[in-house]
C-alpha cells in the first residue's frame, strides 16, 4: 500500500510541467486593411509591415516613413556588397511631354528583375527625373536641343524639388530586388513650340505602359511639322514609323534628302533605304507624305556599348 503510494506521488513528480502559451492579439479589421495598404504602397513583406506599423502605433504614414528609411540603409549596404557584378541586362525608357522628351537607360544583373514591377519604377522614376532637368534647362526657343547625361550626372537629380535624389532610389531598389542596379546613360531633346514635334517608339517584350514606354530599344526622333500643318493623327503614324526605322536600321546621321543612297552600308538616315517601303528611302517616304521634316535623333540599345564620354 505505501509502495503504491510512493509510486504515485514519484510518477506525479516525474510529469512534464504544464506550459500555458499566450494567444497573439486579434488582427482587426482596421489593421488589417492598414496592413494591407502598406503591404500596396511598399511591396515589402507582410511580417515587415506589421512590425513598422507595431512601433509606429498604426499610423500608416509613419510606418511607410520607418520602412523606406529601413530600406535605405539596407540597400546602400547592399549596395556596396553587390558593386561590382556586371550589369548586362535593363530596360530603356522613354518619356514624352509636349515638344520635350526624354530617354534613359537603367541596367540589372538577369533579365527577371527587369520584368519585375520595382524595377520599372525605377526606370520610370530615371525618366521623371531627367524630364525635370530638361524642363530647368534654359535653351533657346526657337532651336532643336539635346543633351547627353552620364552616370555620375543621373545621379545627382531628383524626381521632384526636395525629393531623394536618384542614387536613393537605385540604392532602395537595390535593397529590395538583391541585383546591382545602375544608372546607365539619359538624354533629352527639345523643340520649338510652334512647329516642333518629338516622335518616339519603344521595341521590347514589355506592353506600353503610361507615362513611360519601356522596351531593350528606344529611339527619340526630333522633327519640324511641315506645312500645311498635318494632323496628330498623321503626326503619330509618320513619326513612329521613322522611329521605328531608327531603331531597325541605326543610323549615324541624319543626312539631307538630296544623298545619295549607299546601298547597306548607308548610315545616313535620310539616304537608307526605308524599313516599312523598301522601295523608297527615308527621305523620299518623308517627301511624299508631307508631314515632317527630321531635325534629329537619338537611339538606344540596352546594354550596347557607349564612349567613356558622349557629346
Amino acid at each position: 500500500m505505501q509502495r503504491a503510494a510512493l509510486s504515485a506521488v514519484c510518477g506525479a513528480a516525474r510529469a512534464p510541467p504544464v506550459r500555458f502559451f499566450r494567444a497573439p492579439p486579434p488582427v482587426l479589421a482596421a489593421d488589417k486593411e492598414a496592413l494591407l495598404q502598406l503591404r500596396r504602397r511598399t511591396g515589402l513583406p507582410f511580417l515587415q509591415c506589421r512590425e513598422a506599423l507595431r512601433r509606429c502605433g498604426g499610423d500608416l504614414g509613419q510606418a511607410e516613413a520607418w520602412l523606406e528609411e529601413q530600406a535605405q540603409r539596407q540597400g546602400w549596404s547592399k549596395a556596396t556588397e553587390v558593386g561590382g557584378r556586371r550589369t548586362p541586362e535593363g530596360l530603356v525608357g522613354l518619356l514624352r511631354e509636349g515638344t520635350a522628351a526624354v530617354m534613359v537607360e537603367v541596367n540589372c544583373e538577369t533579365d527577371f528583375v527587369a520584368r519585375n514591377a520595382e524595377f520599372q519604377r525605377l526606370v520610370e522614376q530615371v525618366a521623371l527625373g531627367t524630364m525635370a532637368h530638361c524642363r530647368a534647362a534654359a535653351v533657346p526657343p526657337a532651336s532643336c536641343s539635346k543633351h547627353l547625361l552620364q552616370p555620375d550626372e543621373l545621379a545627382q537629380l531628383r524626381t521632384e524639388p526636395g525629393g531623394a535624389l536618384l542614387s536613393d532610389h537605385v540604392a532602395l531598389a537595390i535593397g529590395k530586388l538583391g541585383e546591382n542596379l545602375t544608372l546607365r546613360r539619359a538624354a533629352w531633346l527639345r523643340v520649338p513650340e510652334e512647329d516642333g514635334y518629338i516622335a518616339a517608339y519603344a521595341h521590347g517584350w514589355l506592353p506600353a505602359r503610361a507615362p513611360v514606354a519601356m522596351g531593350t530599344y528606344g529611339a527619340l526622333v526630333a522633327c519640324r511639322v511641315t506645312e500645311p500643318r498635318p494632323s496628330v493623327t498623321v503626326l503619330e503614324e509618320v513619326g513612329r514609323k521613322v522611329a521605328q526605322h531608327v531603331v531597325g536600321m541605326a543610323p549615324t546621321a541624319v543626312g539631307t534628302p538630296q544623298d545619295q543612297p549607299q546601298g547597306e552600308a548607308e548610315t545616313r538616315l535620310l539616304a537608307q533605304s526605308f524599313l516599312l517601303e523598301p522601295a523608297l528611302t527615308v527621305g523620299q517616304f518623308l517627301g511624299a507624305r508631307g508631314a515632317l521634316a527630321v531635325r534629329d535623333f537619338l537611339r538606344f540599345r540596352c546594354g550596347e556599348e557607349t564612349p567613356a564620354r558622349e557629346g
